[in-house]
């Protein structure tokens, strides 16, 4: 191996030893297995992150040895790097260096094997305790880059940590282990495997990942559990992004009794920007860490609840009292708002669905790290999304192609530049018209829109960034009016809807998709909510027309 280097700087080695302080309770033994010639870059980095975690406490037991030697065959360690956590106690592993990302799961699996406790919520507990009898040997393939394969990962120990007996968990991290990998067709992070079968692509909320470990099933949304009287509210959030979530902030401090609901996980869109530069007060800051401060402080005013989604939305035309039922709760409320982001576009073309997550991505920053040694990829569009995402896979170190189908780029002009700068090559004005492959995909085919001729492209990944579609089901419901685009129509100075009580923030506005834009928006729901809740401002309209006729 190498001379190692510690990797940790001061500061952080000071911020961990304080929270090691606080969150190891008992011993917890590390494992560390390595083979030398598999893998050495990250047994290097394997090796001095273990080192430098145990110089920050003494509950920290750690061994280092060889892959086949004999307690390797014990264990049943054939990879390189493999780390186990607690191994006597529980099945718990990290498979490849738990870096970037992982680093923090890391961090967090140690201090929930010291305490012997999981992060999931008691009726979870409750639900895994009760109904699981059979063995699940799950996997969750990650990437140092994904912002979401932490909290999967940790749902996954924490199903070990609940069931030792019927449970082992595994972090996969999928650049190091490409083989296995390609052997089940996961070219995409987080995915989830149990018992070998595919139950999760992304971050699944809570319940999901609950029932998904029951059935071995996909869910596509959790099941409903409704229990309890009615729940009453001065107003509800749909939506835990910026926008929805600064309505909550600004709501609370107004005085509002308010509830934020999210069906998948919060943060929406910018999640997964890798970089954020032009929020003010930050000169650079990754979009996660963001969407994290801001959580952060809107937990502090109300109740959040994550893998909580709307069947049912509608107002009592008599009172005004908004009615909506959940998965979980019926909510009676004087206010609502809507601030339920954009889905990616999706590419509706041969090949698009059956190769989602195994080449096809709409999320470079996830999965962009297993491409990053060369593998050919096209890039599918011409706005800011795009560029970011060529740029950011150009910089992995991918060969990249972008796909256009006008002539000129309608990014901002910076990133237009940088594009340029770049040397990634582009095919103007042509389409994908297909994706083919195996278990992944293997190659592309591309019209060229002036001459009519297709032709064949080799390509290990597909990253689609071709504009959003405005998630409106709620709207819907309720019978809002909405735009020419398919946008939820708002009074821009106030967020109201077309109707009285339903405001409306962030992307699904039709709004520039900004960060500043969904905060400021979010702000002005939560306010204006405030002022018709306490004075309606329908009634003083209706009062001033009365006037007006007498």
């Amino acid at each position: 191996m190498a001379e190692e280097k510690d990797i940790l700087p001061d500061d952080i080695k000071q911020a961990i030893r304080e929270t090691f302080e606080q969150g190891l309770t008992e011993d917890v033994v590390i494992e560390v297995y390595t083979r030398a010639g598999q893998n050495d870059q990250f047994n290097d980095a394997a090796v001095s992150l273990i080192r430098s975690l145990a110089e920050l406490s003494d509950k920290l037991k750690v061994s280092f040895h060889a892959v086949g030697d004999d307690l390797s065959v014990k264990r049943n360690v054939t990879r390189s790097p493999s780390i186990l956590i607690a191994p006597d106690k529980y099945h718990i592993r990290y498979t490849g260096a738990p870096v970037g990302e992982e680093g923090r799961s890391f961090l967090v699996a140690l201090m929930m094997a010291s305490a012997g406790k999981p992060l999931l919520t008691e009726p979870s507990v409750k639900k895994i305790t009760d109904g699981l009898r059979e063995k699940r040997d799950i996997q969750v393939f990650v990437s140092p880059t994904c912002p979401y394969c932490p909290q999967q990962v940790l749902s996954a120990f924490s199903a070990a940590v609940i069931k030792p007996d019927l449970v082992s968990a595994e972090a996969i991290e999928i650049y190091e282990n490409q083989d296995l990998a390609e052997s089940l067709g996961s070219l995409a992070v987080p995915q989830t495997f149990m018992n070998t079968t595919f139950t999760g692509a992304g971050l699944q909320p809570e319940p999901m990942f609950v029932e998904s470990l029951l059935s071995l099933k996909e869910p596509q949304v959790a099941s409903t559990q409704i229990s309890g009287e009615p729940v009453e509210k001065d107003l509800v959030i749909i939506g835990g992004g910026p926008a929805g979530l600064t309505a909550a902030i600004y709501a609370v401090r107004a005085g509002l009794n308010t509830i934020v609901i999210e069906k998948s996980n919060l943060g929406g869109q910018v999640m997964i920007t890798p970089v954020v530069e032009n929020y003010p007060g930050f000169m650079r800051i990754g979009g996660k860490s963001l969407v994290d401060l801001i959580a952060q402080q809107a937990a502090q005013y109300c109740e959040i609840h994550v893998g909580e989604y709307v069947t049912e939305a509608r107002k009592d035309d008599k009172d005004g009292t908004i009615y909506l039922k959940t998965n979980h709760a019926i909510y009676i409320t004087k206010g609502l708002v809507i601030a339920t982001g954009v889905a990616n576009r999706a590419l509706e073309i041969p090949g698009a669905q059956k190769f989602y997550g195994r080449g096809v991505s709409y999320c470079a920053t996830c999965d962009g790290y297993f491409f990053k040694d060369g593998k050919q990829v096209v890039v599918v569009g011409g706005g800011d999304t795009a560029m970011t995402d060529a740029l950011y896979l150009h910089n992995l170190g991918a060969k990249v192609t972008l796909i256009h189908r006008r002539d000129t780029l309608r990014a901002q002009a910076r990133l237009q530049e940088s594009f340029k700068q770049s040397g990634i090559p582009a095919l103007w004005d042509s389409e994908v018209r297909e994706i083919s492959g195996d278990k992944i995909v293997k190659a592309v085919k591309i019209e060229d829109k002036k001459t009519g001729k297709v032709q064949g492209m080799p390509a290990d990944g597909v990253f689609v960034a071709i504009g959003y579609v405005p998630n409106v089901e709620i709207a819907q419901q309720l019978g809002l009016e909405l735009d020419e685009q398919g946008y939820i129509k708002t009074d821009l100075a106030t967020m109201r809807t077309s109707m009285p009580g339903v405001y409306a923030a962030g992307d699904i506005t039709g709004a520039p998709k900004q960060i500043v834009v969904a905060v400021a928006q979010g702000s002005m729901a939560a306010m204006t909510a405030f002022e018709d809740i306490t004075s309606p401002a329908w009634t003083k309209k209706e009062k001033a027309e009365e006037t007006a006729k007498v």
